[in-house]
């Protein structure tokens, strides 16, 4: 039976992505450097740690990219910021289930909560491990152990909600199942909406 529900954000619950790669395409024309495609910006950004991202895309142009790429976030982030199809009636499934919902996510955390406010998701989530918080991000062990403050639950109580390569190493960790949303990597689970999650926790 699943206890805990644990949920990436970006992509997975939050529609960000068109302002993040805004951001990265602004810093590459900023940087005078050619822009790569939004495929490959969106898979790097589901695999590399947060913390690492900036140096992975810009090399040793990263600290002015650092700069360039947060006063957009800053004056944007929230600009048709939207939920995900479904992820309000999945996160309100867990809740009349009793299933606890826990974030992790590589979002530093001005950004998540102001999102997570934003969209009134807060209420959902019982504990939000987000980049910075530890010496190590998501999908790092030390970020996942932080998930749990006591003693870790078993891997069969556990189901991992994501739409990257990150979530599935999560649910590696935890020995857990994967559901992921869309094509970009291959969990226990592959779905195209979150509604496609609910029966798939209906039948663990």
């Amino acid at each position: 039976m699943i206890k805990y529900a644990l949920f990436d954000w970006d992509g997975t619950l939050a529609d960000t992505y068109g302002v993040l790669i805004k951001a990265y395409e602004l810093t590459f024309e900023k940087l005078g450097l050619k822009k790569i495609q939004t495929d490959e910006i969106k898979q790097i950004t589901a695999t590399v740690q947060n913390r690492d991202i900036l140096s992975y895309l810009y090399g040793n142009q990263a600290p002015k990219a650092k700069e360039i790429f947060y006063n957009y976030i800053d004056t944007y982030h929230l600009d048709g910021l939207k939920p995900i199809d479904d992820a309000q009636k999945l996160l309100d499934f867990c809740v009349q289930n009793g299933i606890e919902a826990r974030l992790i996510t590589n979002k530093s955390e001005k950004y998540i909560y102001e999102e997570l406010a934003f969209l009134g998701f807060q209420k959902y989530f019982t504990k939000v491990v987000f980049a910075g918080k530890y010496a190590k991000d998501k999908p790092h062990p030390i970020a996942c152990r932080a998930l749990f403050d006591k003693k870790m639950p078993n891997g069969d109580e556990i189901i991992v909600i994501g739409d990257g390569g990150s979530d599935v190493r999560v649910a590696e960790f935890f020995n857990a199942k994967s559901i992921i949303l869309g094509t970009k990597a291959k969990g226990d689970y592959c779905i195209q909406s979150l509604s496609q999650a609910i029966d798939i926790i209906k039948g663990l």
